[in-house]
């Protein structure tokens, strides 16, 4: 069982496997996207339009209901979303590694974001984000228990940013192994064999879908977060 266990996470463990650093091939991307989409050294090209138009669509639904403060952090959550999105898509492929399964790299890029928008809150309105920590109508005799399950679900905040990010992507990536695992088995009966790779690449399509998804809800999180302290 322990084997079996081993060989089903190995997958998420870089000690065990060939992989890529795929963090550090994301930054290459997106330094290059950065480069190419620069129209003062390069003509307008087919990859220079679904670019923009991308990332113009991204804008539009993470900042969809957004306020004037929050226009300074566009380009930091634009570059968030993108390595995050990079990352998860360099994952699917084969012998790739996907930083974004572990929570050391979740954590990393969620924590230090939190606590930036959370100190800018205080900063700007100490007062007013303390009066968060208590709901308008509170009982007295409630006030110190509000306090605690207000704090406490202030600092669940990062973890469950980090978290919902790595099991999502942990989740996915174990299903694709064990369906390429059944078709490797199953080979010897070629119309059951055939059903799992339908099977297969109709999942694989689905995760291209979740490490979007997943990109997006990350982002729009931290959004949100932001847009509750300005």
């Amino acid at each position: 069982m322990t084997m079996n266990l081993n060989s089903i996470f190995g997958q998420f463990s870089p000690d065990l496997v060939i992989f890529i650093p795929m963090t550090l091939v994301a930054l290459s991307i997106n330094l290059s996207w950065l480069f190419f989409s620069n129209e003062s050294n390069w003509l307008p090209t087919q990859v220079h339009f679904f670019t923009t138009l991308f990332f113009r669509e991204v804008l539009k639904i993470i900042f969809q209901q957004n306020s004037q403060e929050s226009a300074p952090w566009v380009l930091s959550f634009l570059s968030v979303f993108t390595l995050i999105f990079s990352i998860n898509l360099l994952g699917l492929l084969p012998y790739a590694f996907t930083s974004t399964s572990h929570i050391s790299l979740t954590y990393s890029i969620g924590i230090p974001l939190w606590m930036s928008v959370n100190i800018l809150g205080f900063y700007l309105a100490f007062n007013s984000r303390l009066s968060h920590l208590v709901p308008q109508g509170t009982p007295p005799f409630l006030v110190p228990l509000m306090v605690i399950i207000e704090t406490l679900s202030l600092f669940a905040q990062p973890i469950a940013l980090g978290l919902r990010l790595a099991a999502n992507l942990t989740a996915g990536h174990l299903l694709i192994y064990l369906l390429s695992t059944a078709i490797w088995v199953l080979s010897s009966s070629p119309t059951i064999a055939g059903i799992t790779l339908i099977i297969f690449f109709l999942l694989f399509l689905l995760e291209i879908g979740v490490a979007c998804i997943q990109a997006y809800v990350f982002t729009a999180l931290v959004q949100f977060y932001l847009s509750q302290n300005i």
